[in-house]
């Protein structure tokens, strides 16, 4: 079971570092055998999986999940797998996280992604666009705040 801090008298968490790919086209996460072993985790249930290999059933763990942005989402129920596709990855993030928070993705460069969590507001970079955003990126002075305000740049973010 996870590690609850409000409980006294449990042992220390195991904690594993893995690496993870996020994928939105995931309705649930999903943890490798090799963790399972790792950390010495026990079932809470078994759900049918349909793949392209049928139907098997397989075992669910509740386990908390530490990101990297120091942002903990907690008692997730995550199905294990075999493995995943991808050198060294043990952890896939699906929409059941993706869902809790703000991701984005940019490509200017280099890919990026951020995941803020809670999720706090919607970021439309669209609507942003249409705010004042320039073709070099720039807000005029005049041009409404890309922060969302409604105030002018020169009287929010651009003071």
């Amino acid at each position: 079971m996870p590690f609850d801090l409000s409980k006294e008298g449990l042992e220390s968490p195991k904690i594993k570092s893995s690496k993870a790919i996020w994928d939105t086209g995931a309705t649930a996460s999903v943890i490798t055998e090799k963790i399972v072993e790792e950390l010495g985790l026990k079932p809470i249930g078994m759900v049918q999986v349909r793949g392209v290999h049928g139907v098997e059933p397989k075992n669910v763990y509740l386990i908390n999940i530490y990101l990297p942005n120091k942002t903990a989402v907690m008692y997730v129920k995550v199905t294990e797998c075999k493995e995943l596709s991808g050198e060294g990855l043990d952890i896939l993030i699906g929409m059941d996280i993706v869902g809790l928070g703000d991701l984005a993705i940019t490509n200017k460069d280099f890919t990026a992604l951020t995941y803020r969590y809670p999720s706090i507001e919607t970021i439309d970079f669209v609507e942003l666009a249409r705010m004042g955003m320039r073709k070099n990126n720039e807000v005029g002075r005049n041009d409404s705040c890309p922060c969302g305000s409604g105030k002018k740049y020169k009287k929010c973010c651009g003071k």
